[in-house]
């Protein structure tokens, strides 16, 4: 980022309703990036159970009080964690671009959809009200089920973050007054039927076809499948 940005400097979702759609491009519809890989083929290799989160209370779009699981129930689910004021190209603009994709590729596969779920996290819930939500989920016109949740409060969010390994910072400027952005990572998480994360993608694995195989590999899982030993490695 070159320079901070003031929160009234951002224009929220309420701005945005009689601007043309594609001059919104690069923000809330589909972006151009590419990975320079190819995913290998669904079902011919096997993912590691990264960690097993828990369940936690949620605030859904119409405003009522959910939960991750209850959102999830006991499908594959894609999980990312953004705020709708972010001003990071290769950030939650990205994810979600990548996350529309996705919704696009499970509309066309009937069997799949029905197994995968998109849910997209708020960490910014003072700004982010289930009015927002509706506001933005709204520009990526959903074909599937995608939901767009946050929490009722920071009390509530933490536990959340944590559970995830979600770091998040507020950034602020020299005389502590936050600039309305945050300071975090690009993560989308990949969790199956069982509520164990299988797959952590960020900016340079954030393939739409990557998380499509994945998803598919899961689902071929099947409930007597083996499932590969935990994940051995750090962070």
């Amino acid at each position: 980022m070159a320079f901070p940005l003031h929160a009234e400097d951002i224009a929220p979702p309420e701005r945005l309703r009689d601007i043309d759609r594609s001059q919104l491009s690069h923000t809330y519809v589909q972006g151009a990036f590419n990975p320079e890989f190819e995913p290998p083929a669904a079902g011919t290799y096997a993912l590691p159970v990264i960690k097993t989160v828990t369940d936690h209370p949620l605030v859904a779009g119409d405003g009522e009080k959910t939960s991750l699981f209850a959102v999830k129930k006991d499908r594959i689910a894609v999980v990312a964690f953004i705020y709708t004021t972010c001003a990071e190209v290769t950030g939650c603009p990205l994810s979600q671009s990548v996350m529309q994709r996705v919704d696009r590729a499970l509309a066309e596969d009937a069997a799949l959809g029905r197994d995968v779920v998109l849910i997209s996290v708020s960490f910014d819930p003072q700004r982010d009200t289930p009015e927002r939500l509706r506001t933005v989920r709204s520009f990526y016109d959903p074909k599937t089920d995608w939901s767009f949740v946050t929490t009722k409060d920071e009390a509530e969010l933490q536990p959340l973050l944590g559970d995830f390994g979600q770091a998040i910072d507020k950034l602020r400027f020299e005389d502590g007054k936050w600039s309305g952005l945050f300071r975090h990572v690009l993560k989308v998480f990949l969790l199956d039927r069982t509520n164990r994360v299988r797959n952590i993608y960020s900016v340079g694995l954030l393939s739409p076809q990557l998380v499509l195989n994945d998803a598919r590999t899961l689902s071929m899982e099947g409930g007597g499948a083996l499932v590969p030993p935990p994940y051995q490695g750090g962070g």
